[in-house]
């Protein structure tokens, strides 16, 4: 399945873009809504096993089979794109290494690596060819416990991967002060067909069927601002129309908190069967409530969240649905040959 219509008038797209991390969850939904727009789209995605590469490959395989998406299987900072970036207008820096746990101690490097010095790379190359707009994609993380209701907007990362993300939005703003041109988006816990697998949203599902046990991180009851995956797309395409967030920090949410016992209960309804489920401590870095302030994102992108959390859940369980069904019956296929 993928993401429909992001409900943005198409834009004139001159010349190519560039998508980094163009595998992923999120980056693979940029890429079709990009082409449908009438973009020539180049790709970059060096395929990191941090989680399962298969499933990095499907959520391309719509885009690969058109003529305007080409993909180049490399990092971001790799030197053997010297020749694209004369060619883009446009860069979407979606690349990094994602997911607070795996970022404490020894795990840190691979977050410094993907996340600071990849993306300084990538602004230097954007500053050194004369791109007119970078898109960085940065996280509510970088808020750590300062993002619920009614907190200050001041980031104060509780995580290494805030950290990283944070030090990316820094990056940003050294060069802007050079002359790039570059709006940062703090997306809130987006989700949506193709989330990782890591994620609550996808394990919960998964518990309600064949996958393995959730494993709930404390009571259950800390709160996200959960962000449907084509509302996220809208709003990173809508970074690169308006002049007004250059040299921004915009927060990119769903427009609701929930807690995490909600999801599951609303997961449990629409599956029509329980999530197994097993408690453990709360981990370290999880905040205990996410909010966004809409009031940038309206202001300077003129956008705003159009899926409810329940059209969204509804579109992320067909698509397991889809998926599981797909994989049966390539199972019985190879069976009966």
């Amino acid at each position: 399945m993928s993401v429909q219509s992001t409900d943005i008038e198409p834009a004139i797209w001159k010349r190519p873009v560039l998508v980094t991390g163009a595998a992923g969850f999120i980056g693979s939904h940029l890429v079709e809504a990009l082409l449908r727009d009438g973009a020539t789209v180049h790709g970059v995605d060096d395929l990191d096993p941090w989680y399962d590469v298969a499933q990095k490959r499907a959520n391309l395989a719509a885009a690969l089979s058109h003529p305007r998406f080409h993909l180049t299987t490399t990092g971001a900072a790799d030197a053997s794109l010297s020749d694209l970036w004369d060619e883009v207008a446009t860069v979407f820096h979606l690349a990094g290494r994602p997911g607070v746990q795996d970022s404490w101690g020894p795990g840190f490097e691979e977050y410094a690596r993907r996340n600071v010095t990849d993306t300084n790379a990538v602004l230097d190359a954007a500053l050194r060819a004369g791109v007119e707009r970078v898109v960085l994609a940065s996280s509510s993380s970088v808020y750590g416990d300062h993002a619920g209701p009614g907190d200050d907007r001041t980031p104060r990362p509780i995580s290494p991967y805030g950290v990283s993300k944070l030090a990316g939005e820094q990056l940003a703003a050294v060069y802007g002060e050079r002359g790039l041109d570059v709006t940062c988006l703090r997306y809130f816990t987006v989700f949506g067909p193709r989330q990782r697998p890591d994620m609550a949203i996808h394990r919960l599902i998964e518990a309600t069927g064949d996958g393995p046990t959730f494993v709930r991180r404390g009571t259950g009851e800390q709160r996200r601002e959960f962000t449907y995956v084509a509302d996220v797309v809208a709003a990173t395409i809508a970074a690169t129309r308006s002049r007004a967030s250059v040299g921004r920090s915009i927060d990119v949410g769903g427009g609701t908190s929930v807690s995490l016992n909600e999801i599951r209960r609303l997961v449990e309804e629409l599956t029509g069967r329980p999530a197994r489920v097993v408690a453990s401590p709360s981990a370290d870095g999880d905040p205990p409530a996410t909010c966004a302030d809409q009031r940038l994102a309206r202001e300077l992108l003129g956008w705003a969240p159009r899926w409810s959390l329940a059209d969204g859940l509804a579109a992320q369980v067909e698509w397991h649905a889809q998926r599981d069904a797909a994989s049966a019956d390539a199972s019985t296929a190879a069976v009966a040959s």
